[in-house]
């Protein structure tokens, strides 16, 4: 009696991640596994598909990312990533756990069960990412072990505090070893580390890093034995200057992450199939392209039986029309044929925006005689220069924000414990201003423009909405609200999507930034990535790791 399964895929031309080799061969799948790959009389399928000459992937998997950088809920994300042909992720919720701790950590552990999208998630391994910020919550070791009982929870996410690691800090360490003896696994965030502070990150235990830029360092890391996410996402975009790195021998240590891209750019652009696709233009074959978005992510975070289509594997496959375009006809996860459909997003109660802020709050002095610390935007990196310039003065000694230079603040959102002011250079504004709720890692709100109505007109207006984006010109008002936690939308991603396109043609109207500028913008609060940040609490050199004075 043959033995009964519930499909066979036919007539496709199916990719050996192993061999790195296609064939035409048929795919027997029952329940969510495939159970043999071949001619055979031993099966009966239940539903034949004819493939037609398509050919059969196994589905792409993100190596990291955060669910809340594209506005979405995680139910939604499903939504959007399936049909971009993702069928798994490594996510890092670290900007809800931010702002709402350990209840945010089970807001998107709920939400994830109303998608099939395979959602691993990464515990936060910085809340707050360091203490030269105020954030909505503070997660130590003890907070975080209970979550490791989760299935869904494969590991410790992005340690980016090194000198945390470096300085053997207890809680910091303690992460670490309950992440080990829960049998997960610990990722890296190296940013700016050479080979030997990658060694001591591989002492205790990190073995993944997503923040090589060039090269070398990325052959650094393959080198110290860490598997090495090449990440393009809306601004970080590293991928060309990395795929040089990538060879015969050294592929298995590279996969894809996306890391921070915003729902328009995945529908618009693509998730990791834009990855994919990007790396085939430019010199990678399919068959490595797809091997690292698919069987590579999934030993770098020590998962077995996925990643391709092969005899006990889990039955993650995309039929696709074309190849190197990544045009994805049919997506199955875990078996079953994905079939779009909205769910009601989740809500997550509890959050407002504690602070008083008021134009006056936005004087900032400077004497015209020396020069003034200003963060230089770096287009398409999260990086920043650090420049050292003098800056236009009024009469009364107030700084003067024009076509270079506008003002730029974070207030703190939580506790009302103040801001921080200062001057930033790139975001090209002509007038008004624009703020928003997302400003990594703590999220408070972060605010920059060229004059100090609009710009406590914005401020004044996510409090109102309990979180969002918000562009204002001359007063006049354009605002996208992200009501749960001020991070993400309670909307679908095609109401999100024209709510952000109506956001960006505000935008255009006030500046001809050819790059996303809230996700820009959210970086500039981000303490531990390099060279001049700002918190509430001020300017901050990441290169000395202290605060410093507008003029010291």
């Amino acid at each position: 009696m043959p033995i009964p399964v519930d499909y066979c895929l036919h007539s496709g031309r199916v990719l050996n991640v192993f061999t790195q080799t296609f064939s035409e061969t048929p795919v027997w799948i029952k329940d969510d596994r495939v159970v043999f790959v071949g001619q055979s009389d031993a099966y009966q399928a239940a539903e034949e598909i004819d493939c037609r000459g398509q050919y059969l992937v196994p589905g792409l998997i993100d190596a990291h990312l955060h669910i809340e950088s594209s506005l979405l809920t995680p139910s939604e994300f499903g939504r959007l990533s399936l049909k971009q042909g993702v069928t798994r992720i490594f996510a890092d919720p670290h900007e809800i756990a931010s702002v709402a701790g350990v209840s945010g950590i089970q807001y998107m552990l709920d939400s994830a069960k109303k998608t099939p999208l395979h959602i691993h998630y990464m515990l936060p391994s910085s809340v707050p990412a360091t203490t030269f910020e105020h954030a909505g919550a503070t997660l130590d070791a003890e907070a975080l072990k209970p979550f490791y009982q989760h299935a869904e929870v494969a590991g410790l996410a992005e340690v980016m505090d090194f000198p945390a690691v470096a300085n053997q800090e207890e809680d910091m360490l303690q992460k670490i070893q309950d992440a080990r003896a829960a049998g997960k696994h610990v990722d890296g965030h190296g940013a700016g580390l050479g080979p030997e502070q990658l060694a001591l990150y591989r002492a205790f235990g990190i073995d993944t890093d997503h923040e090589a830029t060039n090269v070398q360092e990325a052959l650094d890391r393959v080198s110290a034995g860490m598997n090495v996410f090449v990440r393009e996402g809306t601004v970080e975009r590293d991928e060309l200057a990395l795929l040089p790195a990538v060879n015969a021998a050294n592929q298995a240590h590279f996969s894809f992450a996306t890391d921070d891209k915003s729902a328009k750019d995945i529908q618009e652009e693509g998730s990791i199939n834009f990855n994919v696709a990007l790396a085939i233009q430019n010199g990678l074959s399919a068959e490595q392209a797809y091997t690292m978005a698919s069987l590579n992510a999934a030993k770098a975070h020590h998962l077995e039986n996925v990643g391709a289509i092969a005899p006990g594997f889990t039955a993650d496959l995309l039929i696709l029309s074309d190849l190197n375009q990544v045009k994805v006809a049919q997506t199955m996860v875990a078996g079953k044929f994905f079939q779009d459909q909205a769910e009601p997003v989740l809500w997550l109660p509890g959050q407002q925006i504690n602070l008083t802020f008021e134009e006056e709050d936005l004087s900032l002095p400077v004497d015209p005689k020396k020069p003034a610390h200003v963060i230089e935007v770096e287009p398409h990196h999260i990086t920043t220069k650090h420049l050292m310039t003098t800056v236009p003065v009024d009469q009364a000694g107030e700084f003067l924000p024009d076509d270079t230079y506008a003002k730029v603040a974070v207030i703190e959102r939580y506790h009302n414990l103040g801001h921080g002011i200062g001057i930033i250079k790139g975001l090209a504004l002509k007038d008004g201003a624009i703020a928003s709720t997302i400003a990594h890692d703590s999220h408070n709100v972060i605010v920059a423009g060229r004059n100090d109505a609009d710009m406590a007109i914005a401020v004044a207006t996510l409090k109102d909405l309990g979180g969002g984006q918000v562009v204002v010109n001359k007063g006049k008002v354009t605002a996208l609200p992200l009501p749960i936690g001020g991070l993400m939308s309670d909307k679908s991603y095609e109401a999100l999507i024209s709510e952000q396109e109506a956001l960006n043609q505000a935008f255009a109207e006030i500046s001809s930034l050819p790059f996303d500028p809230f996700l820009t913008l959210s970086f500039m609060a981000l303490p531990v990535i390099p060279s001049l940040k700002i918190t509430d609490q001020g300017l901050f050199d990441v290169e000395k790791f202290e605060f410093i004075g507008l003029q010291d």
